[in-house]
């Protein structure tokens, strides 16, 4: 029985990596990622099977601005997809700040 626990416990590690964006960074991140897909897929037609040179242009400067690194986004990626509650709070943020915009009308603005 005792193995088993300890079994258990090594399976679930539950320290965060190094360079792990907070919930509310990566709530700053996916809001502006999706503001930039909404506007390139009205805009340019973008096909979201692939990455336009004008997509990673516009997430490099997403990324500079917050001065985040795509190493760090994946990575919290990955830490919050092993962590579904943790996951669901950030997306439930993201949602309520797109319609925050929505509703103030300030989404060409920004971009």
């Amino acid at each position: 029985m005792l193995a088993a626990g300890v079994m258990l416990t090594a399976c679930h590690n539950d320290s965060k990596p190094e360079g792990l964006l907070n919930q509310e960074q990566m709530v700053d991140f996916l809001t502006e990622a999706c503001l930039i897909e909404g506007y390139c897929a009205i805009e340019t037609r973008y096909n979201f099977d692939s990455l336009t040179p004008e997509m990673v242009y516009a997430y490099d400067e997403i990324l500079a601005e917050q001065g985040i690194t795509r190493e760090q986004v994946e990575t919290s990626l990955a830490y919050y997809a092993k962590h579904p509650e943790e996951y669901i709070a950030i997306h439930e943020n993201v949602a309520a700040a797109l319609n925050d915009i929505t509703d103030t009308g300030s989404v060409g603005n920004d971009l």
